[in-house]
């Protein structure tokens, strides 16, 4: 019998009869019983890599046990390691308690690591000790512990490229890419875009009492038309703003607000002498790299304290973040 969070993230939950969403199912109904292998998500910001992870989850024989996720992007790196392993009473000023981390409330289940590019080299090496030994010690500790938690990744940035970079740990890809599961574009997936949204008008019928039927044709076409920086997740927003306004029982072509292509689709457009665009979809890295770009362009004659001063960084800092985005081209200083 299966259990109400199974029933929640069934697999044909991952909707869709296009040929790369298909193969996403079928690869995640054959992961369901291998629970021990790590898995990395790729793809683009709003593709739906954590509910794969969910579905994954909840389809295997972990399903029981907790899936336990973190964005390793929403904490500084010292937070997020002890989020992650734990940390024994006096580890550091406010540790007047020992605490769990993650990897052992995970422990039976699975742990999900979002945006796993954004972690710093040295807790990646911390990360890749646990995954080849299954022992970690808590921030502060002396005693090894040991936890049996499925490692599953996520990220939209490309990782070998990262690995080139010298910004993501070799080993650590090869240990975490052993099965890529690769979610993708709304884009490229025809006209599934309104099969999702017929779906997305059926769940806010449900939240709002509303009896929507569907769209009109003008508004299908509408919907086929628009390339989705946002996949999914503008999608649902878009559909959502539409449910609350509308008048009739079916979406109109102009109850769609859609972002003009030539705001989202550029990686970067600069506005008039001191403004900045960047684009939906992006990730932090590549807003940061197009930010520092235009800021050293713009500002060729002042200098790197006050630069950086303003940036809200140290001279050390930028300096190292130029060298990284290799932007000595920008300026010579």
């Amino acid at each position: 019998m299966k259990t109400e969070k199974q029933k929640q993230y069934p697999i044909e939950g991952i909707l869709g009869e296009s040929d790369p969403v298909v193969e996403v199912r079928e690869t995640l109904e054959t992961l369901c019983n291998a629970s021990n292998t790590t898995v990395l998500f790729t793809g683009e910001t709003g593709t739906g890599k954590n509910l794969a992870a969910q579905t994954l989850h909840y389809n295997s024989p972990r399903a029981e046990e907790a899936f336990t996720d973190i964005d390793c992007a929403s904490l500084p790196d010292n937070l997020l390691e002890a989020e992650l392993f734990g940390y024994e009473e006096g580890a550091f000023t406010d540790a007047r308690d020992s605490k769990e981390g993650l990897i052992e409330v995970a422990d039976g289940g699975t742990l999900f690591l979002d945006e796993i590019d954004s972690m710093s080299l040295a807790l990646q090496a911390k990360l890749l000790s646990f995954l080849e030994s299954r022992e970690f010690r808590r921030l502060g500790g002396v005693e090894d512990k040991s936890a049996d938690v499925r490692i599953l990744c996520a990220t939209n940035s490309d990782l070998e490229k990262s690995v080139q970079e010298d910004e993501f740990r070799k080993d650590l890809f090869f240990r975490i890419n052993v099965v890529n599961v690769k979610m993708p574009p709304l884009r490229s997936m025809g006209d599934d875009v309104l099969l999702i949204g017929r779906h997305i008008v059926s769940e806010f019928n449900r939240e709002f009492g509303s009896d929507v039927s569907g769209f009109t044709n003008a508004a299908r076409e509408k919907l086929l038309n628009h390339t989705w920086p946002g996949n999914v997740r503008e999608l649902r927003n878009v559909i959502e703003r539409a449910m609350i306004f509308v008048e009739g029982d079916q979406i109109e072509a102009e109850d769609l607000t859609l972002a003009p292509p030539s705001r989202l689709d550029e990686r970067e457009q600069p506005v008039g002498n001191n403004g900045f665009q960047f684009a939906l979809g992006q990730t932090l890295k590549d807003v940061e790299k197009a930010y520092i770009r235009r800021t050293l362009e713009t500002r060729a004659d002042d200098s790197y304290a006050d630069i950086a001063d303003d940036l809200g960084i140290s001279k050390k800092t930028l300096w190292d973040k130029r060298k990284r985005y290799d932007l000595d081209e920008v300026v010579d200083r």
